[in-house]
């Protein structure tokens, strides 16, 4: 028995919904978006680039891909063998400067125990204007930003939405020499003691 379309009246009907009703029908599902975590706190013209990997303590860390300060583009699989500490921030964040300082300070000791810090700028700023990765390189790390135990860059915008996919303005992953995330944390000046701990062990 052949199905009978339906009335002209039913298929327009959405057409014929108030403009206030259809917005805020839009208005409802970007706030579902936004309970789902895949862009809060982030700047809302930055859409997120497909399925997000697992990120979470004792599992392995994703590659991506970034951009340093000279324009080289890397991978984190390159880092693999040494302990790496992911840490990424947006530049207009106060606690992230005051964070660099506290690395700046203890990057030798970091360095003899093969730490290699990655410090990357989240894709976008977050959304804000703020300085750039090299002013703040220069400004809150001093002498100590251009050490070879240091790598400063910008996120990609897959690496961004991977390991932060909530938009935390400070966020670190301590990954051991076999690419194992063993620490996930925020404020390097307030969690040195972690750092320490774990390059300690990472050896």
């Amino acid at each position: 028995m052949l199905r009978k379309s339906p009335p002209k009246s039913e298929r327009l009907r959405d057409a014929r919904r108030p403009r206030a009703l259809r917005t805020r029908s839009r208005v409802a599902f970007a706030m579902g978006i936004a309970v789902l975590g895949l862009t809060a706190a982030a700047s809302p013209r930055v859409a997120a680039p497909g399925p997000i990997a697992q990120v979470e303590v004792g599992g392995r860390a994703p590659d991506a891909s970034f951009v340093t300060i000279q324009g080289t583009v890397h991978r984190l699989s390159e880092f693999r063998g040494r302990p790496v500490m992911l840490w990424l921030f947006a530049t207009w964040c106060d606690t992230c400067r005051a964070g660099t300082a506290a690395l700046a300070e203890h990057i030798q000791q970091l360095d003899r125990a093969g730490l290699h810090a990655i410090q990357l700028r989240l894709y976008g700023n977050l959304g804000y204007p703020g300085p750039s990765v090299r002013e703040v390189a220069r400004t809150d790390a001093g002498p100590a930003w251009s050490s070879s135990a240091w790598t400063w860059g910008e996120a990609s915008k897959e690496l961004s939405f991977t390991y932060d996919p909530k938009g935390y303005v400070d966020i670190y992953f301590l990954i051991d020499r076999n690419g194992i995330i063993r620490a996930i944390g925020g404020a390097p000046n307030a969690t040195m003691d972690q750092i320490l701990s774990f390059v300690q062990h990472a050896r």
